[in-house]
């Protein structure tokens, strides 16, 4: 394969890319994004039923529980496992949060704080 004219992608590498992602091949193994194949949703344990109790969670508690507790009328939209199991399927398990809530829980969203 010919070298491309393009430095790599990795700032403090020197070589040069040698393929049309940017990478040489030292670093393609080290930091390029692996393509691992994920597991699918009801691989993971989200099923019908999963569904089934997610729908009945946000009609028995249709606002976020945390930002509820914070005076906050927020609209939840995402059932969150307080034990992060997602197998325990217990309804005192489960949690009704908002979007934003749910991202901060799990460390996703660190712009975002919780709504205030």
């Amino acid at each position: 394969m010919p070298t491309l004219s393009k430095a790599c992608r990795n700032r403090y590498c020197r070589n040069r890319a040698t393929s049309a992602d940017g990478w040489c091949d030292e670093c393609r193994e080290k930091y390029a994004p692996k393509n691992d194949a994920r597991e699918s949703p009801s691989e993971r344990g989200y099923d019908r039923a999963w569904r089934r109790l997610r729908e009945l969670k946000l009609s028995a508690s249709p606002l976020c529980e945390r930002c509820k507790a914070k005076g906050l009328v927020v609209p939840a939209n995402v059932v969150h496992h307080r034990d992060h199991d997602q197998h325990n399927n217990a309804w005192r398990n489960l949690e009704s949060l908002c979007r934003v809530c749910h991202e901060v829980e799990h460390g996703r969203d660190r712009r975002h704080r919780c709504h205030k």
